[in-house]
């Protein structure tokens, strides 16, 4: 006997179709508004009256055996896979220095007098640490270039992408390293960088004029058309997996479909990876270099969640492609071997707590000394997770934002109908063929 998903959710795609998605098996699936509506109200006999749908919805879990305990399972396999030592991920920080002023930066603890780059010595424990822990169970390796700026210390970035690939050469471990930067430099050194790397994350905050107010360099110059000509220069020349990520805020959201506009100018809705928004922190908002909001926290971060859902809706529309931005979790504080390095090899939850106060450090190859508070998002599951059908996807949402008491949760951000159009946007963006809109 089987019985429907107690994590199946359905959401209408279009006037003959509905959209049922599974965030615990990730599975997405179109069927027709009949199917969608036994899916909905758990009837059994209506799904299995058909043997190739009753087969596909049973292999993409949306139909499960009686006897399994769906919570239970959700609960072991998560607790399993956050304290997985089979993979380790980290933001490595190559550099504290950055040649944008931008008005908001949240890294207002960021050393500022010369700022610090990650040395040679460095690098060399941290990858002597990385290469043991491959030797006695790590499968993959994964690793995000962050700074400041990392191309400002493009030596070292050429050094870790290199000693990466000798790493998943001689080890046969699966390897994956993005490139988070600025876009503002490209010399030879930053060539190879980019000839290295898989993914590069570019960010962009609106229009020419918006962006260059709120990023402008530190002489005071704009960075919009540097930015652009170099984003130019990775998609053209180097064929890499490129993303745009637009930072906003009630100040800048309503420009967004302008910078879509012109993206699109530039023939760039074929050629990007992907484009996203992503919402500037309560931190960055209130105590760093003030962009003031005139609401309370709650209502500003479900205000800002909304637009950027109508903005991927008609970034969608103008041909481009977007993330899973309803994957909201478990984020890498909740695994425990994902960190956050800085330059002097301290390690923090998540880039939102660099340069704070570090949670562990790694004092040498054979030695890493992690403080109790690394574990408290890993060993403890959050209370709202209990029982609820959309845990799977945010699985209590961001730690730090939750620390400033802004919620996370799916159904707070969007509601049922934003998050119904989320869905519908990222199905069309990433299966335009599958569901009619090629």
């Amino acid at each position: 006997m089987v019985k429907h998903s107690k994590f199946n959710l359905v959401f209408s795609f279009n006037s003959t179709h509905d959209l049922v998605y599974n965030p615990l098996y990730g599975s997405l699936l179109l069927v027709d508004k009949e199917v969608g509506l036994a899916i909905k109200r758990g009837d059994v006999t209506r799904v299995s009256s058909d043997p190739e749908l009753y087969s596909q919805l049973l292999s993409a879990g949306v139909l499960v055996e009686d006897s399994v305990a769906e919570e239970e399972l959700y609960a072991l396999e998560s607790r399993e896979s956050r304290f997985t030592s089979k993979a380790i991920a980290m933001f490595l920080s190559l550099t504290s220095k950055c040649n944008l002023a931008c008005k908001y930066c949240y890294q207002s603890l960021r050393p500022s007098e010369g700022g610090r780059d990650l040395s040679e010595s460095a690098w060399g424990t941290l990858y002597g640490f990385l290469e043991r822990r491959v030797k006695v169970s790590a499968k993959a390796v994964a690793i995000a270039l962050y700074g400041g700026e990392p191309l400002l210390n493009a030596s070292m970035a050429k050094r870790v992408a290199r000693d990466l690939n000798k790493l998943i050469a001689e080890y046969g471990v699966k390897g994956e390293l993005t490139l988070v930067t600025n876009g503002t430099v490209f010399n030879r050194d930053v060539e190879e960088v980019v000839s290295l790397v898989d993914t590069i994350q570019v960010t962009v905050d609106g229009p020419r004029e918006v962006h260059n107010e709120r990023r402008p360099f530190k002489w005071g110059g704009g960075s919009f058309d540097s930015i652009m000509e170099n984003t130019l220069r990775f998609l053209d020349n180097y064929s890499k997996r490129v993303g745009v990520r637009v930072n906003v805020d009630e100040h800048n959201i309503d420009y967004a479909k302008g910078l879509v506009d012109f993206l699109v100018e530039l023939g760039l809705e074929k050629k990007l990876y992907a484009l996203d928004f992503s919402p500037v922190l309560p931190d960055q908002a209130e105590t760093y270099n003030p962009l003031k909001t005139s609401r309370n926290y709650h209502e500003y971060i479900v205000s800002i969640s909304r637009k950027i859902v109508e903005n991927l809706e008609y970034a969608v529309d103008k041909g481009f492609k977007i993330t899973k931005v309803f994957l909201k979790g478990p984020c890498m504080c909740k695994y425990v071997n994902c960190y956050a390095v800085d330059e002097e090899l301290n390690l923090y939850t998540c880039p939102a707590y660099m340069y704070g106060e570090p949670v562990g450090k790694v004092l040498s190859e054979k030695a890493v000394v992690l403080s109790p508070e690394r574990f408290t998002p890993v060993v403890y599951d959050p209370e709202c997770v209990k029982g609820c059908k959309y845990a799977p996807m945010c699985y209590g949402g961001c730690i730090y934002l939750r620390s400033k008491n802004v919620p996370t949760c799916m159904r707070t951000l969007y509601g049922e109908e934003y998050l119904e159009r989320l869905l519908r946007a990222y199905a069309i963006s990433r299966y335009r063929e599958v569901v009619g809109y090629a």
